[in-house]
């Protein structure tokens, strides 16, 4: 049932992101306006928020449907050893969900590393830029998923250079340069 209610959660907040983003000036010589990406994501969380929604109305269904064939005599069930064991693995019960441990280690750093980098990257990024923090960013990222070193590298200074030029050249978001090179690097026009 708390899928339900946080796929409701997320279509709601996707239809306050569409509508909010629609009310964004447009300029008439764009084909595009600043209300685009805003408006993708608010699509996202809108079907994002209804698969949950789907998900959890279904896993609802198959758990009523099992109690349901568990009450009736052993002769006139009908289900699998399939279905039964793909239904226990699939939910947990509210005593299952009391006793577990929290995350330790690696798992708690996955799930609070993200929202830090984004704080990282607004604290950061006006003093040693955009592409710099971006680098950062997603270097950290890949070690933490245990990445090998030079793929991390290589991989976050190529895929930072490639969205730090299509932002800055081609969509002309005025991204921060810094002001660690004196506040424009050495490459940019």
């Amino acid at each position: 049932m708390r899928d339900v209610f946080m796929g409701i959660g997320f279509v709601i907040a996707g239809v306050v992101t569409i509508y909010t983003a629609q009310q964004f000036p447009t300029l008439p010589s764009l084909q595009f306006g600043p209300s685009l990406f805003p408006s993708i994501v608010g699509g996202g969380f809108c079907i994002g928020g209804a698969v949950l929604v789907l998900s959890g109305m279904w896993q609802r269904h198959r758990g009523a449907n099992q109690m349901m064939q568990s009450e009736l005599p052993a002769a006139e069930r009908e289900t699998t050893e399939f279905e039964t064991t793909t239904f226990e693995t699939s939910t947990l019960n509210a005593s299952e969900l009391e006793g577990a441990e929290p995350p330790s280690g690696k798992k708690s750093w996955a799930m609070i590393l993200p929202p830090l980098m984004i704080v990282f990257y607004v604290v950061a990024s006006p003093y040693i830029g955009a592409l710099f923090a971006m680098i950062i960013i997603m270097f950290s990222l890949m070690m933490l998923r245990k990445t090998a070193l030079y793929v991390a590298l290589a991989a976050s200074v190529g895929v930072s250079l490639t969205i730090y030029f299509i932002f800055s050249h081609y969509l002309l978001v005025p991204l921060p340069q810094g002001v660690l090179l004196g506040g424009s690097l050495p490459w940019t026009l």
